[in-house]
């Protein structure tokens, strides 16, 4: 939550704030998620693109 403060400090504008915000919760969501994996953020020109989630499962 302390990113979505920083985000909101730095854009005025409230549309790109909630977008950022909304990225932000999915990103969490993905770490959240994940037991075993990782998790790629993309950025292209200094924005998020797309994130990429990759499970892994653990056979033991």
């Amino acid at each position: 939550m302390r990113m979505s403060k920083e985000l909101h400090k730095k854009n005025g504008s409230g549309k790109e704030v909630h977008m950022q915000n909304s990225i932000l919760c999915d990103i969490a969501r993905a770490l959240e998620e994940i037991r075993y994996g990782s998790v790629q953020i993309h950025i292209q020109d200094g924005k998020i693109v797309q994130i990429d989630k990759i499970n892994k499962l653990r056979v033991r």
